[in-house]
């Protein structure tokens, strides 16, 4: 089929999927109240009475990094989210999925609609629990909130690795210095995320900078280290937390050592034998396809993606509980990496209807499994 043919049949329906997308996805926002750990947040959590002002933030998130938690960045904006009311949350969690979604298709690659629909779709069809991570606001705070927010700090540091090796950018002192102070706090915020993502993303920085000094040949920019030491102390922060001893105090026993620790190998190896593994089929397959096609490896930002999802995979085996929820940002990498490989293989094949009919096959997945969500919350079966 020729190529500007396709386009004009495909690109239409692609369009329309991805307005249905986003719109059963703000419907399944609204069916999700605020519930279980909003309740608390939703609260000053000293004084336990309704936040009535950035101050009642404050004091919270002083109290909770001493007595619950390190996650102060997805927790401060949670409360701030929770004190804007249901509407604004609705409205936000579908606008930064929406973000995230265009995001990981477009970092690096051309403006493609139909790409950006697969990555969307394939970040619903292969999370295993869209409620906790992109609906329940408490989850989506932690997960999807906080990948949004790390996400282009990552990428600003593997590009560096595409880089010209002839290119000379020359700037200001100035520039410079407040281009290394925005890096800075930024990769403070970043590795001040989750436990597991922190830490990786603090090693993909460092992993970028050896590699960038060796393959370019380069003096390496101070914003490059300035980061790497701020996502290093945003990850001590978040796991020195006090409140951290507090929380890990109330996992229930098991009463026997070894029953905990087989508990724990078994939570941990479910993750990959049921919660990532469709994830990783798909990246296992695209990685393969991509080899076969392009007849060259990936480039190096793009094992470094898939790298981030297998090493924040692994540091998940420190944590006392791996829920299914934490796989998010194990997934998020795996589905970026795979994303990048398969629009080089679209570009290079010039297939649009192969394209189509794979983003069709994922996106009625990701479709059917938010309708059935909605469906379930509303109780439209009641109806006929």
């Amino acid at each position: 089929m020729d190529h500007n043919k396709s386009n004009k049949i495909f690109k239409p329906v692609v369009f329309l999927l991805m307005a249905c997308f986003i719109f059963i996805l703000y419907l399944c926002n609204r069916i999700v109240i605020f519930m279980q750990d909003d309740l608390w947040y939703w609260t000053n959590l000293v004084t336990n009475e309704r936040i009535q002002g950035v101050g009642d933030i404050v004091q919270s998130q002083v109290w909770h990094y001493n007595n619950w938690g390190g996650r102060t960045v997805a927790h401060t904006l949670l409360q701030f989210l929770l004190f804007g009311g249901g509407t604004l949350c609705n409205i936000c969690n579908t606008v930064v999925f929406c973000m995230l979604s265009v995001f990981i298709a477009k970092a690096g690659k051309k403006w493609d609609a139909t790409m950006i629909l697969l990555a969307g779709s394939m970040l619903v069809a292969f999370n295993p629990n869209i409620l906790e991570t992109m609906l329940w606001q408490s989850g989506t705070a932690n997960y999807l909130y906080m990948t949004m927010l790390s996400f282009p700090l990552v990428w600003i540091y593997i590009k560096q690795l595409s880089g010209n090796k002839d290119e000379e950018k020359t700037e200001s002192k100035g520039l410079g210095i407040l281009k290394a102070l925005g890096v800075f706090l930024w990769g403070l915020l970043a590795g001040w995320t989750n436990e597991n993502m922190g830490p990786t993303y603090f090693l993909i920085a460092v992993a970028t900078v050896i590699l960038y000094s060796r393959k370019l040949k380069k003096k390496i920019p101070v914003w490059m280290i300035t980061g790497c030491i701020s996502l290093l102390m945003g990850s001590a922060f978040m796991i020195l937390a006090p409140g951290n001893n507090v929380r890990e105090s109330e996992i229930q026993s098991l009463g026997s050592w070894k029953l905990d620790l087989c508990k724990r190998v078994l939570d941990y190896f479910k993750g990959s034998f049921e919660y990532l593994l469709p994830t990783i089929v798909v990246a296992i397959f695209v990685f393969i396809l991509y080899r076969l096609v392009m007849k060259k490896k990936p480039d190096y930002a793009t094992y470094m993606l898939l790298a981030g999802g297998i090493v924040s995979y692994l540091a998940l085996a420190l944590s006392p509980h791996v829920p299914d929820r934490a796989m998010f940002g194990s997934m998020s990498f795996l589905i970026w990496g795979s994303i990048r490989m398969l629009t080089e293989v679209f570009e290079e094949t010039k297939k649009e209807h192969y394209k189509f009919f794979l983003t069709l096959f994922v996106t009625a997945t990701a479709l059917y499994r938010l309708f059935f969500f909605w469906a379930q919350g509303v109780g439209w079966y009641r109806w006929v």
